[in-house]
């Protein structure tokens, strides 16, 4: 990866524990699709001090997200996602681009090369041309790119402003104010672009295309142990599908055992 680049999820101690839901994304990276290398530009951000105990014992970049830490937030008590959106106002100044990933989505294949680097924003969203304006016909693939320029930068701060002057506005994803905030876009003259929708997925999806596939998320789960148990089936048959490719060459369709607990 460019230097000023990295990779960030944000983990809280339900999803930072052995056999968690953190181990299975580290071992995606692991045996996917040149990905092992990016392990170097990943920073996990853990959200209590449980997970970044536990986050230091099994990978070298963690980062601590508190009140403390950020120097927007020291001497006064943010609620998360103000902490969150702070955190980003930082890396933003620093002169970092970042991609952000949801610890439940598996990096099958590196998705790096496929962003639109001239775009300030590049998100993993499926939007529905025919209800724009209807959270229920989005498909968030829990991953985006933000380049770090003046743009970008009054954008989280709008988002930080937002937060305070509305204490009760609901905490959308980027996926979601792309679609119900586009005039806000506009406004700021930031573009976007949304990812080929090959290229990611999700449970809620029907059919995987092992063939375009980089990365798949955990959606359509009730429960962080059913999002553990598909993930497992995910990676297991990931592997085989990857070994059978070396040995064979490309071979016939493939089958998915997940999702099998979360509803698919």
């Amino acid at each position: 990866m460019e230097d000023m680049k990295v990779i960030v999820t944000m983990v809280g101690q339900e999803w930072a524990s052995p056999g968690s839901i953190l181990d299975l994304f580290l071992e995606s990276f692991r045996n996917g699709m040149g990905t092992k290398p990016l392990l170097n530009h990943l920073l996990i951000v853990a959200l209590d001090n449980k997970a970044f105990e536990y986050c230091k014992s099994v990978h070298p970049h963690c980062f601590y997200l508190s009140n403390s830490s950020i120097r927007h937030a020291r001497n006064k008590q943010l609620s998360l996602p103000l902490l969150k959106n702070n955190f980003w106002i930082e890396v933003t100044e620093l002169g970092y681009s970042f991609v952000y990933t949801d610890a439940d989505v598996m990096w099958l294949r590196n998705p790096i090369p496929q962003v639109d680097g001239l775009k300030p924003i590049t998100v993993a969203c499926d939007v529905h041309p025919g209800d724009l304006q209807s959270i229920n016909n989005i498909m968030d693939g829990g991953f985006f790119y933000v380049r770090s320029n003046r743009v970008t930068s009054k954008y989280f701060k709008y988002r930080e402003l937002r937060r305070i002057l509305y204490t009760n506005s609901q905490d959308q994803s980027l996926c979601e104010e792309t679609v119900v905030n586009r005039e806000l876009f506009k406004t700021l003259e930031l573009r976007f672009t949304y990812m080929e929708r090959n290229l990611y997925g999700g449970f809620c999806q029907q059919n995987v295309n092992t063939s375009t596939i980089h990365t798949l998320r955990a959606n359509c789960c009730d429960d962080t142990e059913s999002k553990v148990h598909d993930l497992k089936l995910l990676l297991e048959d990931w592997k085989n599908f990857t070994k059978k490719i070396s040995m064979e060459g490309w071979s016939s369709p493939f089958t998915w055992r997940a999702p099998s607990k979360c509803k698919g």
